[in-house]
């Protein structure tokens, strides 16, 4: 058994939680739902840019350490597509999607270090990482890096640690080949997933365990719940890049003025 969590705080993205959580009933096994939608802690910095991170990463940890078995959030704009078990078994203390793009990924003054960017949208967390976490929530709480964001924190202590190691590594996952980045650093090692495993921005349905949706693309919460049930390709696009694959080259617009994508 493992954990699947989600923080939805306010009324902008609580209609999705139905539609959400029955995704997850529906296509993952053997796990147990917990949604967080209170601030049931002090935040040092107020409410600053980022402050739900601080309070989702300790709920996170919380969980990690009473009940000592893996933790998987998942961002309430995530549509899992299917049964995300195989992830969750990869041997790493922590596996994380990779944000779209490279060198400009945000934070781009990290991602232009080491050529990729961490989505901290996805990501799964084991007990051997309670230690790491643990720093990196003292980071996000005292303001190290100016920033609440768990991500920009994540990328900041990574770009700037003096023995981080990284490498690329071909894993068989489902008997599908993906390319994932390896981070070593402190006594742990964390997954950067193939894009294509938790695809941010999507563009079209193929392997992918996982969909990220900017919910701002797409025109808001109600248009986002079309994408629970109708095919991607008939949906209006979620990001800056056209569907070559159905002829269309243009530059995206997102929701385009004729409704058409």
């Amino acid at each position: 058994m493992y954990y699947i969590t989600t923080f939805c705080y306010g009324n902008k993205y609580e209609p999705i939680i139905p539609k959400w959580e029955k995704r997850i009933q529906q296509k993952c096994k053997d796990t147990k739902i917990v949604i967080h939608n209170t601030c049931n802690i002090q935040l040092q910095n107020g409410f600053q840019y980022g402050w739900w991170d601080i309070v989702r990463l300790y709920n996170n940890l919380l969980i990690l350490q009473i009940e000592n078995i893996a933790v998987v959030h998942v961002d309430v704009d995530i549509i899992i597509e299917k049964d995300i078990r195989p992830l969750v078994d990869l041997d790493y203390d922590i596996i994380i999607s990779r944000e779209i793009g490279k060198e400009k990924a945000f934070p781009a003054e990290c991602s232009s270090k080491i050529g990729f960017g961490l989505c901290t949208g996805f990501y799964i967390i084991k007990p051997s990482a309670i230690n790491f976490l643990s720093h990196i929530f003292n980071c996000m709480q005292s303001n190290i890096y100016n920033s609440s964001s768990d991500q920009v924190n994540l990328m900041n202590y990574i770009t700037s640690h003096p023995d981080v190691k990284i490498h690329d590594e071909e894993i068989l996952i489902e008997n599908i080949p993906t390319y994932n980045k390896i981070i070593t650093i402190d006594g742990i090692k964390i997954c950067v997933l193939d894009f294509d495993m938790v695809t941010r921005d999507p563009i079209y349905t193929k392997n992918q365990y996982a969909n990220h949706i900017n919910i701002d693309n797409v025109g808001g919460t109600y248009n986002f719940l079309q994408y629970f049930d109708a095919p991607l390709e008939e949906l209006p696009l979620t990001c800056r890049c056209g569907k070559t694959h159905l002829g269309d080259n243009s530059i995206c617009t997102h929701i385009r003025p004729n409704g058409k994508n």
